[in-house]
């Protein structure tokens, strides 16, 4: 199950509509006055004769691109260890196409992955970004899955999810190049969530003059 957040950039009617986030929360279409989009290669657009609006999703939306849409979302992040890899889920994010519309999209907490990635106590793993210009800031924290999950809504089926709310057990400020970033695993055996915060510079088309992209991910690792 993946949380995806689809933004539908219209081409005769030039407007975003934005999906709802966990819990209820929903996404903000803030497009650029006077900017024409173009096409992406292999990314169509879609023709439409009334403006879209936010649509309320449930938990589980489909991990497919409806047809004719154009993905308005952070680079996906990826961590890898000995054991293997795996990808993250989205939480909060703010968003800037090449085209100069925007996504922003909050959450009360993070999808969490059906089973943890097996890590080794002090392994060096890689957190990929793959895709996306290069960040400015790329910063960790590490939470006990024990008091940090919880069901992200009182209503019937809601899903549980990492909502973070005890202290870190560890933080780091990470370096690297080319989307690559080390983090060495300095936190006793047991389940954690990994948070990460990445900030990137500021787009020549911006709908907010000032504000920088940034996204918040999160992985569920197993520690021995």
């Amino acid at each position: 199950m993946e949380l995806k957040r689809w933004i539908v950039l219209l081409a005769v009617v030039l407007l975003l509509g934005a999906g709802c986030r966990l819990g209820g929360e929903s996404g903000t279409p803030r497009p650029t006055a006077g900017v024409t989009p173009t096409r992406p290669v292999a990314t169509p657009t879609v023709a439409a004769t009334a403006p879209a609006s936010p649509v309320e999703q449930t938990p589980n939306p489909s991990s497919t691109p409806p047809p004719g849409s154009i993905l308005v979302q952070p680079p996906d992040a990826y961590l890898v260890t000995q054991s293997g890899e795996q990808k993250a889920s989205f939480g909060a994010f703010y968003w800037v196409h090449e085209t100069g519309y925007a996504a922003e999209v909050t959450s009360r907490g993070f999808e969490i992955q059906p089973e943890p990635l097996a890590v080794q106590a002090g392994e060096t793993v890689q957190i990929e970004l793959r895709g996306g210009p290069a960040p400015e800031k790329v910063a960790l924290d590490v939470f006990p899955e024990e008091g940090n999950k919880d069901r992200i809504g009182p209503q019937a089926g809601a899903i549980v999810a990492f909502i973070p709310r005890t202290e870190p057990a560890a933080s780091a400020e990470l370096s690297g190049s080319d989307g690559r970033y080390s983090w060495v695993t300095d936190v006793p055996a047991g389940n954690y969530f990994v948070r990460l915060r990445v900030e990137w510079p500021e787009p020549s088309r911006n709908p907010v003059p000032g504000r920088k992209p940034t996204a918040e991910y999160s992985f569920f690792i197993a520690v021995s």
